[in-house]
């Protein structure tokens, strides 16, 4: 087990499945709650959870989370909370083949950043391996189609997107400057301001009269978030980014659409076309050429 929790390729991959899950739980969550009632909850779960596992622990290091609670906030509301928080305003606004596309430019940023933040050298043949992956992506979002692609149009829900990337890319640059403790206790922390800034948007959501509160299905699917995409995948995606630095776990991020797909076909019943396994090459090739030959 030691041997797994100290594998970038494990843990990274590990948070990705439980992101795609996330994916097919949103998909299954139409009509069950409205979208910010969904994160509100599901972020207010998993606070729970943590505070009582690890409430002994968070009251030890505060002294170490007080001397750097800008930094925990920012961490936690703006990278955490702002991408979901954008990447459901952007949905209102774009297609889904724009925002697959937007979604996979994450990589890139987070190498920009690190380059700008900490001077991360970028090797040539990682930038051939980010390309590659975002072929990938491409033709994963567009099903393969010259045509799709041809007819992309642009749009305000783009640019939302293209923030929600940017607070992500953040976040895991942000990662390197991380206080000494474990990712799950570390977490614990973060999850208090994503809990906040979703439990705002609940109450604009209650005072707009559109918030839908779950019933069982609803409380199912919760769960589910609160404990795989909320809280297992974030400390997976931590001790990933501690392993393996930003930029190479961030090229992780782009197997989420490809594990989604899969996913799809086994729980929603859609089909398998042999563009999701040329979109999974591809993929996989790209983050196979950065983990080859990364940056001495």
């Amino acid at each position: 087990m030691t041997r797994l929790w100290n594998s970038p390729h494990f843990t990274l991959t590990m948070a990705m499945w439980m992101w795609a899950g996330h994916t097919i739980a949103a998909r299954l969550s139409v009509g069950e709650m409205s979208p910010m009632t969904m994160m509100g909850l599901r972020w207010m779960s998993c606070l729970l959870i943590l505070i009582f596992i690890f409430r002994r622990q968070m009251v030890a290091v505060w002294p170490q989370v007080r001397a750097r609670i800008g930094w925990v906030l920012m961490m936690g509301g703006f990278g955490m909370a702002g991408f979901t928080f954008f990447f459901i305003l952007a949905a209102q606004h774009t297609t889904a083949v724009n925002l697959g596309i937007t979604q996979s430019a994450v990589p890139a940023i987070v190498m920009l950043m690190s380059l700008a933040v900490f001077g991360t050298r970028i090797g040539k043949i990682q930038i051939i391996g980010l390309a590659v992956s975002l072929v990938g992506v491409t033709v994963l979002v567009t099903g393969g189609s010259w045509q799709a692609l041809r007819g992309l149009t642009f749009n305000p829900g783009d640019v939302l997107m293209l923030v929600a990337c940017v607070c992500y890319a953040g976040y895991t640059v942000g990662l390197g400057k991380r206080i000494e403790m474990s990712p799950a206790l570390m977490l614990s922390f973060f999850a208090i301001p994503a809990t906040m800034v979703f439990a705002v948007f609940m109450g604009v959501e209650f005072w707009r009269g559109t918030m839908i509160l779950p019933g069982a299905k609803g409380l199912a699917i919760v769960a589910y978030c609160a404990i795989f995409p909320s809280m297992l995948a974030q400390i997976f995606f931590m001790r990933g980014v501690e392993l393996a630095g930003a930029n190479r776990s961030g090229f992780y991020l782009n197997l989420i659409p490809v594990f989604s797909a899969l996913m799809a076909v086994f729980f929603l019943s859609e089909t398998l076309y042999l563009y999701h396994g040329l979109s999974m090459a591809m993929v996989l090739g790209g983050i196979y050429l950065a983990e080859k030959h990364k940056p001495g």
